[in-house]
């Protein structure tokens, strides 16, 4: 294929539509229904390198999008769990109580795991400075 025609608009539009589809869908062949292409010419753009790059910078993008989405969403989901706690209903309390308990052992691991992470980073930089200075071969 030549250069013009892997460059041309509809080629474009084409992998945007793909990229588009692909993001949306759970599958590549229902990705290939959305946009109206071939499953073959997904799987072809999927082996692009270049596609490659843009699919994952895009994926990113939502992610991160969604990520934004649940951290609004959590001082609501905190006082859902802090009414349930009192809501007269036996399990609804217990099951509240639970994820509190256990949201708050993950969050102590991360913060532990985040400090000993610093000071391993602390203590390599010390070392490379050292290096670098010649205190240490």
């Amino acid at each position: 294929m030549s250069e013009d025609v892997q460059k041309s608009p509809m080629k474009i539009l084409n992998k945007e539509k793909a990229l588009n589809a692909l993001l949306e869908s759970a599958s590549i062949i229902d990705a290939a229904k959305k946009c109206g292409l071939n499953e073959k010419t997904l799987r072809r753009y999927l082996e692009d390198v270049e596609f490659q790059k843009e699919f994952r910078a895009a994926r990113r993008v939502v992610f991160e999008q969604n990520i934004f989405k649940l951290q609004s969403l959590h001082n609501q989901a905190v006082d859902t769990l802090e009414r349930n706690l009192n809501c007269e209903n036996p399990s609804v309390e217990v099951r509240a109580s639970q994820i509190i308990i256990e949201g708050n052992r993950k969050d102590f691991e991360t913060l532990d795991v985040l400090s000993r992470l610093e000071t391993l980073e602390n203590e390599y930089k010390k070392q490379i400075d050292e290096t670098r200075n010649g205190k240490r071969l």
